[in-house]
């Protein structure tokens, strides 16, 4: 069956708002400073207004009389400005049922269908929240918000006698310094073999029973990083089970145990193709298949992703990648008001290889500013003063920068046979 395109987007749009605006703007100009939060970049579809639209705020901001258009100006800015806002928002989603519309008529089985419409349903959200980012915001207008958060706060410690109220970790201590993850960039750096790895593993099956998970991983496929987290539940070491040896019927129960996290898990194959964008668009669908106000996402490791990404290939070095795709993770976080975890690693010198590693912010590899555009920076290290029997390892998981709390360390205890790491005292 064929059917004649069509072009939804096009029935939102307002040529004589548009042009009503700017015709508003050149004859009032102090009206551009106060609608030109309302205004997001692409809100003008029309090509005379959008061309009219930016002559006039170059004018403007260079403090000359713009030339008035030939057109009759709006006689509510203000109004006029939402409404073609909104049309804006609504052409982004009409794109996204076109693309559907598209599909209904192709070959593509109707369950991939559904999988695509949350999956355009996911990048409208996020492209939407786009329109609304960079605007002024006075302060006196978020006092409710920061009260009624406070508020949640207090209501939390009462009912639960905890004071974390951001997402779990597992880890006592590393709770009562983090207050658990919260809406961040979190860099959480150690050299080759320390086990960043495992402990990301740990940390992301205990954040499932409160939030969905997304792992991006560069370093391990899906499939091995799913093994590891299973191996870990059974008490089973992943060479037995690449050898052959491993306990079948206890890695079943696992099996078992473990899917309720794994359903909760989501992991994305890093490739040079992957974009922050599309984690954001998946990470969108994760909450509204889950019904959650928040997620958390781990990248593994952030300086694989950057160096492979084409999108940045035209920097001119992997040090610029590193800090532009870490500035792109912390802006991530905070329109998914959520935590994101980027592993990172040391460079040899100031990181200490073949010491145990250094807990030194300055040791972030390839980058001069990670440290300072991170939330909060978490390094684990070996701590060889520590006694741990062979095969366990001592290591010590320091805080090095908090802007949630305060710093410090937490003793860890790290099996690597078992693919688990523990606080000392419950070890």
């Amino acid at each position: 069956m064929s059917v004649q395109p069509f072009h939804l987007a096009d029935e939102w749009t307002s040529p004589e708002d548009e042009r009503a605006l700017v015709a508003a703007v050149a004859k009032n100009p102090a009206l551009y400073w106060e609608l030109l939060d309302l205004l997001p970049a692409g809100a003008f579809a029309d090509a005379e207004a959008a061309e009219a639209w930016e002559q006039l705020a170059a004018a403007v901001e260079a403090e000359k009389t713009p030339e008035a258009p030939p057109w009759a100006p709006a006689a509510d800015p203000r109004a006029t400005a939402r409404a073609v806002a909104d049309k804006l928002q609504r052409r982004i989603l009409a794109e996204a049922l076109e693309r559907l519309a598209a599909g209904l008529y192709s070959e593509t089985p109707a369950a991939e269908l559904a999988a695509v419409l949350e999956e355009e349903a996911a990048r409208a959200q996020a492209a939407i929240r786009e329109t609304q980012a960079g605007a002024l915001t006075w302060a006196a207008d978020l006092l409710g918000e920061v009260l009624a958060d406070a508020e949640q706060r207090r209501r939390q410690r009462e009912q639960t006698g905890k004071p974390t109220i951001g997402i779990s970790t597992g880890l006592t201590r590393l709770d009562a310094l983090l207050g658990g993850f919260e809406t961040g960039l979190y860099i959480m750096a150690g050299g080759p073999g320390v086990g960043k790895t495992t402990f990301a593993l740990q940390l992301a099956a205990t954040a499932t029973r409160e939030v969905p998970v997304i792992y991006v991983t560069f370093e391990n496929s899906p499939a091995n990083m799913t093994l590891k987290a299973l191996a870990a539940r059974a008490g089973v070491n992943t060479q037995d089970v690449a050898r052959g040896f491993a306990d079948l019927n206890a890695l079943r129960k696992a099996a078992e145990e473990w899917r309720p996290i794994g359903e909760r898990l989501a992991m994305i194959e890093g490739t040079g193709r992957l974009t922050v964008e599309q984690v954001r668009a998946l990470a969108l669908r994760a909450m509204n298949k889950h019904k959650a106000e928040r997620v958390l996402i781990i990248v593994d490791y952030l300086q694989l992703w950057a160096k492979a990404a084409e999108s940045l290939r035209g920097m001119a070095t992997v040090r610029e990648r590193v800090e532009v795709m870490g500035n792109a993770l912390r802006e991530l976080a905070v329109r998914l008001n959520s935590p994101v975890l980027a592993i990172a690693n040391q460079n040899r010198a100031v990181g200490d290889y073949g010491k145990g590693g250094a807990a030194a912010l300055d040791s972030l590899k390839e980058s001069g500013d990670l440290e300072y555009m991170a939330d909060v920076a978490l390094f684990l290290t070996r701590d060889d003063k520590r006694h741990a029997t062979p095969p366990a390892r001592a290591l010590t998981l320091t805080v090095a920068k908090n802007r949630h709390g305060d710093t410090g360390s937490v003793n860890l205890i790290f099996r690597p046979d078992r693919g688990r790491m523990a606080e000392e005292a419950a070890a």
